[in-house]
């Protein structure tokens, strides 16, 4: 009989050990993912503060008057407009 408890009593050790090590995995697999969550989260809200941020400078653009001052800006800007006697120059450098 002594024999029978110290099986049943391995059995539930063995048991407890395993389901002990599959909850310590499935933690570790659960903060990986809410870690790759959240830098998702924090890239798509930079993403979205850009944008809202170019908006605004849209928005402001719309906004302002259509004076010959304001169509010239966007006439240089989009199409390359230049006035007479104007010497226009490229670079390959970014702004």
């Amino acid at each position: 009989m002594a024999t029978g408890k110290k099986q049943i009593a391995l059995s539930w050790r063995i048991a407890l050990i395993v389901l002990l090590v599959g909850a310590f995995l499935l933690t570790g697999a659960l903060l990986m993912r809410y870690n790759e969550v959240e830098k998702e989260r924090d890239e798509k809200a930079a993403r979205l503060e850009m944008l809202m941020e170019e908006n605004e400078r849209l928005r402001e653009e719309l906004s302002a008057p259509w004076d010959n001052e304001y169509i010239k800006r966007i006439a240089r800007r989009e199409l390359g407009y230049c006035l007479p006697g104007e010497i226009i120059y490229f670079s390959d450098f970014k702004d």
